[in-house]
């Protein structure tokens, strides 16, 4: 816990060298852009990988694999002590690492706000374990500035405590109250200019069930089927009831405080980041209880190749498709003189995402991109038209 400290001290000793040049002009700039207050830790992280590396994208991606490696390493410590097995701590921690559900949040750069999370809700966790209770709510603090659903923690103490056999809120519980307070404050403060809210991102409604239930069987299937499976050929009898759903009860906790959002009928690759250390937990803890090693291997092998597989061929395609219209944008700009251009047919749906391409190219500004749809207009500009069969934008 001392080594952890000072390389949180040492982390803040680095931000406060190089905070953003925004921030250093008004601190409370993210708190007129909510929810963007509740991504400070990412906006702060972002402003400090731009000093160093300026806007070379591949020390984002490789900074934000090193938090997925560390996030893993820190995992296998909290399945060391919690589980006390060795097998446990290191075959949660190995399929925490491939296991593809997550994939968005290590392979986009602006899912980081999610591995920053987990990494604050790791250590809050850890923290917890040692009786580091002050240590443990500076954590849980940082974690809900890196996005409002680490407000789950405060249902995994309590259930780290059930599964140790002890109290469930202990008298320490309380000071996990004191950043959830300031958090409550910040968020009521910002209700009524948080987009999220106002746009209706996310509504309460009956929709919420279903989003949690279908994010929940693409979550778990096939991986809990096939351990199960191969228990019971192995054991010859079924797992216990009570913790694998103790487990799985906890994996849809922390799915809830994504659930209300109106988008999509399930939750984004990104949004399960924490939700698939639980899970994987319970991958592991049912791995650990298999004594035949040719079936250890194989679902091992199984789980390896497949999650690997899956990212390398499937995945990696897809977010080279996702990032075409961006790269195709950035060297038409390189290669033009600065001057108005109106983009028809550009796939994404937020018109920022175009105009903040401007800011990797000296000259352009984020006037001079227009979107063909937003309301905006030119008389004499360079007409793009992107077209979806070649992958490109060309003049029209």
């Amino acid at each position: 816990m001392r080594n952890l400290s000072f390389a949180l001290l040492l982390a803040l000793l680095c931000l406060a060298a190089y905070w953003s040049d925004k921030l250093k002009q008004d601190f409370f700039f993210l708190f007129t852009i909510p929810p963007m207050n509740f991504r400070t830790t990412s906006i702060a992280l972002y402003g400090l990988l731009k000093s160093v590396f300026g806007y070379r994208y591949e020390f984002f991606y490789a900074f934000n694999i090193l938090l997925h490696f560390i996030n893993a390493f820190l995992f296998s410590r909290l399945l060391m002590l919690t589980a006390r097995d060795k097998v446990v701590a290191f075959a949660g921690a190995a399929m925490f690492a491939v296991f593809q559900a997550p994939q968005e949040a290590v392979m986009w750069i602006t899912g980081m706000g999610e591995t920053l999370q987990g990494l604050f809700v790791l250590c809050t966790l850890l923290a917890w374990l040692k009786h580091r209770y002050l240590w443990s709510g500076v954590f849980f603090f940082l974690a809900l500035f890196s996005k409002e659903s680490a407000l789950m923690v405060l249902a995994l103490v309590p259930a780290l405590q059930w599964q140790q056999r002890k109290k469930l809120f202990p008298p320490a519980y309380g000071i996990l109250l004191i950043p959830v307070a300031i958090f409550a404050a910040v968020f009521l403060h910002t209700w009524s200019t948080n987009h999220f809210i106002q746009k209706n991102v996310y509504v309460i409604g009956p929709q919420a069930a279903m989003v949690v239930g279908r994010t929940l069987l693409r979550l778990l299937w096939p991986w809990l089927v096939v351990i199960l499976v191969l228990f019971r050929i192995d054991l010859r009898r079924w797992p216990q009831a009570r913790p694998v759903g103790a487990a799985i009860a906890a994996v849809t906790l922390t799915l809830l405080p994504y659930m209300f959002l109106t988008y999509s009928g399930y939750l984004p690759s990104r949004q399960v980041y924490t939700a698939s250390m639980v899970f994987v937990w319970l991958l592991a803890w049912l791995y650990a209880q298999l004594q035949n090693p040719k079936l250890r291997i194989a679902f091992a092998s199984a789980f390896l190749v497949v999650n690997l597989s899956y990212l390398w061929f499937q995945k990696d395609r897809q977010f080279e498709l996702r990032a075409a219209p961006t790269n195709e944008l950035l060297k038409l700009l390189r290669s033009h003189q600065p001057t108005q251009i109106l983009i028809f047919d550009f796939p994404y749906r937020e018109p920022d995402v175009p105009k903040d391409v401007s800011f990797l190219v000296p000259g352009w500004t984020r006037d001079l991109v227009g979107v063909y749809g937003t309301g905006e207009s030119c008389t004499d500009c360079l007409i793009l038209h992107w077209d979806a069969q070649t992958q490109t934008l060309v003049s029209r």
